[in-house]
């Protein structure tokens, strides 16, 4: 039994899938890369594959002529000496502009995925040259290519800080992943990686949820390529900061995994990445209400022994501790009893995290006991919104800004303050 190497572009996955069916129909043992994880591993079992192969078939697109994994497959496959077989996948290649040595070998079409053209392909494969010993030594491997995702992965998770530029270098390479056939899967599942590093400006927070709804809004079988994602998310970004408004912070729903809020309609959790599709029962998307706020991510609570005759003076000596710490605040009231304070620090704290982002903080008295919540959101305009409601203010405590006040230890400083002041419960 022949055994194949396939070498292609995941943009080509469908033709890809069915030659192979194709070949493996006739008894040719076919492998190729099916899975959706990279890594030196991954990248080592590959190139094990291509060794210990008879043919090497390098599925011709204007995806895998511009993919660095398939450019390094193809050279490593030629270092051993392995017999080669070009199969064009998709229109779009200049068969006279092939590069050494596909230019050398006859290209077999099937692009019509018809019986000739799968009857060509098997005839092809059981009519190649032998291949020839492997060399002694073996020439050395060449190198996991960057467009394999571990290297984002590694990167994103690295306890290393992030600046600006790192942030926004990691948006276009992930940009460049998909282009190159990368899973939209594994592309969404990295940007939710991002999202949830602590140090995200909230800038690129914005450019995330915005290359999110674009991957979103396609159908899965219509790949995004040449600048597309990237269009799309800096347009939708556009829209957003123009209009003022975050759209993940208005939706009616809760994802049933992490109780975030999603948008109405949206497939899949902007911050866990599940599926809303999957979560199909009455209670998989239950309306948000105040009881569900403790559970809401990126924010903190406390409890305190607290008379109700004294909640007011601590939120006015609060204010006044913030005010001598250069903090500007402003008081709200809530629809559900409680007191919203939000803080933001003068100068420049603004231009730091890359938006209006204030610290949330929530007074909730109940008999003898004051609970304080705090996260991080949008600093509202108080004259436009006049009385805040929960259903406004609980998704503003999930907004990425939260890890800059983390970083600056306010919360804990906050809850420090109060609990000199009061019994924390």
């Amino acid at each position: 039994m022949k055994r194949v190497f396939v070498s292609y572009s995941r943009n080509n996955l469908d033709v890809v899938t069915q030659f192979i069916q194709d070949v493996q129909a006739v008894g040719i043992d076919a492998w190729h890369d099916q899975t959706l994880t990279g890594g030196q591993r991954w990248w080592d079992n590959i190139l094990s594959n291509i060794r210990e192969c008879d043919i090497f078939i390098c599925a011709l697109s204007p995806e895998s002529s511009d993919s660095e994994a398939c450019k390094s497959e193809l050279g490593y496959a030629v270092q051993l000496g392995k017999t080669i077989l070009p199969v064009l996948v998709a229109d779009g290649i200049n068969l006279n502009l092939l590069p050494a040595p596909l230019n050398e070998i006859q290209v077999t079409d099937y692009r019509g995925r018809g019986k000739e053209a799968a009857f060509a392909l098997i005839r092809c494969i059981h009519t190649a040259p032998p291949n020839t010993p492997l060399p002694d030594p073996l020439p050395a491997p060449p190198r996991v290519p960057i467009s394999y995702l571990s290297n984002l992965t590694e990167r994103i998770d690295s306890s290393e800080p992030l600046d600006s530029q790192d942030q926004i270098t990691l948006l276009f390479e992930l940009e460049g992943g998909l282009r190159e056939g990368r899973s939209p899967t594994e592309i969404r599942d990295l940007l939710l990686r991002l999202k949830r590093r602590d140090d995200l400006l909230a800038k690129v927070a914005v450019k995330i949820d915005a290359a999110l709804r674009s991957l979103e809004d396609r159908a899965p079988s219509q790949p995004l390529h040449n600048g597309a994602f990237g269009a799309a998310a800096s347009a939708a970004s556009q829209r957003d900061v123009a209009s003022g408004e975050d759209r993940r912070s208005y939706g009616p729903k809760l994802c049933a995994q992490c109780k975030t809020p999603v948008d109405a309609g949206s497939r899949f959790c902007n911050a866990c990445g599940g599926s809303l599709v999957e979560q199909s029962s009455p209670k998989a998307l239950a309306p948000i209400s105040e009881q569900h706020a403790p559970e809401v991510a990126r924010s903190k609570s406390r409890r305190y022994a607290c008379a109700a005759s004294e909640g007011g003076r601590i939120i006015a000596e609060l204010k006044s501790w913030l005010d001598s710490l250069s903090f500007d605040s402003q008081q709200m009231s809530t629809e559900k009893e409680s007191i919203l304070l939000q803080i933001k620090k003068r100068g420049g704290w603004r231009d730091f995290v890359g938006m209006a982002t204030s610290l949330n903080i929530v007074f909730h008295q109940s008999v003898d006991t004051l609970t304080v919540e705090i996260g991080a959101g949008k600093w509202l305009d108080k004259a436009a919104v006049g009385t805040v409601s929960m259903f406004i203010l609980w998704p503003l405590a999930i907004t990425a800004g939260f890890g800059v006040w983390e970083q600056a230890k306010m919360p804990e400083k906050v809850f420090s303050y109060i609990g000199h002041r009061l019994v924390y419960k």
